[in-house]
């Protein structure tokens, strides 16, 4: 067992020495239209506890926007505990609400998005994931990112250089954490914690040639991307028009170039907000992922987003995600479990930041505001 060194060691781990955490929530669905029988929502735009995330609002159109458990709508699952390990052991979820049922519930790690304004134009545009930056030799240095990238608060972020070398103090193959003090300027931490403490990275010169910084989701993604899948959600309500969608991505294994098949998801006309914009029923329809190429198995970052006609208004989100458990649910009143330990023996591993979320299928029309309810527990040694 990841973390642990038998059954014994667990007991003794969460009885003794406390690393131990319950998370109680509850989420009502969107109160923009009832849930369509058939079709997947993201439930981090709903309120209830934790609170609605705001997606779409912050950051730069087409560019990588981080999400760990530090953005408010992130549920808490223990806080950082490296170098221990974390996984989870036990989840529940139920609805007494009227015509609920079924429904399956899917509990992922949001590593971020891509918020899409430009939903009205056609044709390949090209996402933002890296930009070159120059740093000050102070302590902390003060980086200063190019133009067309405004790096949201807590970005892991990777360097590389050509010409030249790093500034003295940085390296390549380590994890940097952004801290946001403008739009184009901010400092580096080497942890979560040091970010919390306001412990930055201090440089003794600026370096030579060119320095890059590059979003990098390996570490809460095992090999850089390896289970990483994406969805769309609009943020706000898309207008008429039903385009096909295809993303180029660079897979798990660090491919670029790779694309979505060719029978293409097609988006959903005046997808409310939380809908994942491609599913339901008949052709063209997905649930809740996009549909890689080939074997791939995972997501290192998003390219390129097209549409092949627009909608008339709105905005998406590409969202990348691991998913980590469902919970299938039947009956109104009926608690759906998993027992994640000896039921179904895989102890999902939750890493220090982990943005969890819920996504949702909804089996039958389900009405707006209907609550659903539930529990999470996790465990580290």
């Amino acid at each position: 067992m990841a973390g642990f060194t038998s059954l014994d060691d667990l007991i003794s781990e969460m009885t003794v020495n406390g690393k131990f955490n319950r998370s109680d929530w509850n989420k009502l669905t969107h109160a923009v239209g009832a849930q369509a029988a058939g079709t997947w929502y993201a439930l981090p735009h709903a309120t209830g506890n934790p609170a609605a995330m705001t997606l779409g609002a912050v950051g730069t159109n087409l560019a990588f926007h981080n999400a760990n458990d530090r953005l408010t709508g992130s549920m808490r699952h223990g806080g950082d505990v490296a170098p221990d390990i974390k996984s989870i052991l036990n989840a529940s979820a139920f609805s007494a609400a009227a015509t609920s049922m079924p429904a399956i519930l899917m509990l992922v790690d949001m590593l971020g998005w891509y918020p899409v304004t430009t939903t009205t134009t056609t044709g390949n545009q090209a996402l933002v994931n890296s930009k070159t930056f120059t740093a000050t030799a102070a302590a902390p240095s003060v980086l200063t990112i190019a133009a067309g990238w405004d790096i949201q608060q807590g970005t892991p972020l990777r360097l590389t250089n050509s010409g030249g070398a790093l500034p003295t103090g940085l390296s390549t193959n380590t994890t940097y954490y952004w801290n946001r003090t403008g739009a184009t300027t901010g400092n580096f931490a080497t942890s979560l914690a040091n970010l919390d403490a306001a412990t930055y990275v201090a440089t003794s010169d600026t370096g030579t040639g060119t320095h890059t910084a590059t979003v990098y989701l390996g570490d809460r993604a095992p090999s850089h991307g390896a289970g990483v899948q994406a969805f769309l959600t609009p943020s706000v309500a898309l207008g008429a028009g039903t385009p096909n969608i295809q993303l180029t991505y660079t897979n798990q294994a660090g491919v670029g170039s790779r694309a979505t098949p060719t029978t293409l998801p097609i988006s959903n006309a005046t997808a409310p907000i939380g809908q994942i914009e491609y599913s339901g029923t008949g052709a063209g329809k997905f649930g809740p992922f996009v549909p890689l190429q080939g074997s791939d198995s995972g997501i290192q970052k998003v390219d390129q987003f097209s549409y092949n006609v627009t909608h008339t208004s709105g905005t998406t989100n590409i969202v990348l995600a691991r998913p980590l458990l469902t919970l299938p649910m039947t009956t109104i009143g009926v608690a759906a479990e998993r027992d994640l330990l000896n039921q179904m023996p895989s102890l999902p591993r939750v890493f220090d930041g982990a943005c969890l979320t819920w996504l949702m299928y909804a089996g039958a029309a389900t009405p707006v505001a209907s609550a659903f309810y539930g529990h999470l527990d996790t465990a580290w040694g």
